[in-house]
């Protein structure tokens, strides 16, 4: 009978020679999970709040905006409505039907390009078109600006409007439903 080899004593508790390194990049990785979810937490947006939205009365005139600013540079609107931001006129379904029909209101879709594409309200203005700031800046300094989106983010067409209201244009307002309201209520839509 053969007795196994003996080792140092060393040789017996170190393991496999593996394992040292993917304990170390196991726990790199641990950590950085745990830092990204903490920053990720930290700069989560609160919730959205009835109190953050405020009507506000409409200044006359139209901002100057540099012409040289990228439109597809804007903000993302999809986040949820900034507590520091502009306080948001919010416009009922059937008051911006009537703007709508008054021609004293123009419509700023924030919705994706090819929802937008697919319908929106007559006349509406897409945010994501690259001649949006251009197409706004050419109405009249009394036109209207109502923001929507889609019904199941309403807070997104508030935080637009906040954007539109930190560039400068005063007339910005959010429209309280979303653009499958619109539809429902049977109000006209184009391709």
């Amino acid at each position: 009978m053969s007795l196994p080899p003996e080792s140092s004593p060393n040789e017996a508790n170190t393991g496999p020679i593996w394992l040292l390194p993917v304990i170390i990049v196991g726990a790199i990785i641990l950590v950085a999970g745990l830092v990204t979810l903490t920053l990720t937490l930290r700069n989560a947006p609160s919730p959205s709040s009835s109190a953050n939205v405020t009507a506000v009365a409409f200044p006359t005139g139209h901002p100057t905006i540099d012409p040289a600013l990228d439109p597809t540079a804007l903000p993302s609107a999809h986040g949820g409505v900034d507590p520091d931001g502009p306080p948001v006129a919010m416009i009922s379904l059937a008051d911006a039907r009537a703007y709508q029909e008054a021609g004293t209101a123009i419509f700023i879709d924030i919705r994706p390009g090819t929802d937008y594409s697919a319908a929106h309200i007559p006349g509406a203005l897409s945010l994501t078109a690259t001649d949006l700031q251009t197409q706004m800046a050419a109405l009249p300094s009394e036109t209207l600006f109502i923001a929507y989106g889609d019904a199941t983010r309403p807070e997104s067409s508030q935080r637009a409007a906040q954007i539109f209201l930190d560039l400068g244009y005063p007339q910005v307002s959010a429209l309280e439903v979303g653009f499958q309201d619109w539809v429902q209520a049977g109000y006209p839509v184009e391709p």
